[in-house]
């Protein structure tokens, strides 16, 4: 599917310039739209839109000291920022990816590659309720196991290309699988894959590896 985010794109960008996405569905928007110009103009009209909304909203009744502490709380954030060694998990693969994946990359709580299948590892980024966002690294011609989804999954490709079934997936491209699909996303040859992967449910294996998932399921 393209990277219009299905039929329901429109509802999603307005909750986006709302800011009431799910953390990690909003860090896989911010990554989007810096590398997909089209993307970036969607997010831009939908804030815009949302501004002009707010305009002629009645004003909130605030307390006298809320200005001072949203300051305060801008002066906390840009210390942490400070603090934060800028070299400590970013590696040189990693220097191209999105400022906005690479910030929540420093921010994770415990951020490292972890083994998904042979060729594949995955960082755990954020989490926001049933919402998860994944960092993908996938090496030329690797694949992931054939599976499906217990809810809906939405993979922007960084770096390289993937490939599942006919559709080839390339930088600035998202992918957009729920539980009526079955798929293997493979990784083109030449260029390792990078790729965000945004989740509300986990992955559901056929074959074997999906008779394992159920029987461990059941332990």
């Amino acid at each position: 599917m393209s990277a219009e985010y299905s039929s329901e794109g429109d509802e999603l960008r307005q909750y986006y310039a709302s800011g009431r996405l799910p953390a990690p569905m909003r860090l896989l928007f911010d990554a989007h739209a810096e590398i997909n110009p089209a993307a970036a103009a969607h997010a831009a009209h939908a804030e815009a839109l949302a501004g002009a909304m707010l305009a002629i909203e009645c004003p909130a009744a605030m307390s006298e000291d809320a200005l001072q502490r949203a300051l305060d709380a801008i002066d906390a954030l840009d210390a942490d920022a400070a603090t934060t060694p800028s070299d400590a998990i970013e590696p040189e693969e990693l220097a191209g990816l999105p400022v906005a994946v690479r910030e929540a990359m420093r921010a994770a709580a415990r951020p490292e590659w972890k083994f998904a299948s042979p060729g594949i590892r995955v960082m755990e980024l954020l989490r926001d309720g049933d919402a998860k966002a994944e960092l993908l690294r996938i090496s030329p011609g690797a694949g992931a196991p054939t599976h499906t989804h217990a809810g809906v999954e939405l993979t922007l490709v960084l770096n390289g290309a993937f490939r599942t079934g006919d559709a080839l997936y390339r930088p600035g491209e998202v992918c957009i699988a729920g539980p009526d699909v079955t798929h293997r996303p493979i990784a083109e040859p030449g260029e390792t894959c990078f790729a965000l992967a945004v989740t509300n449910g986990g992955l559901k294996f056929t074959g074997l590896l999906g008779a394992l998932q159920s029987l461990f399921d059941r332990s």
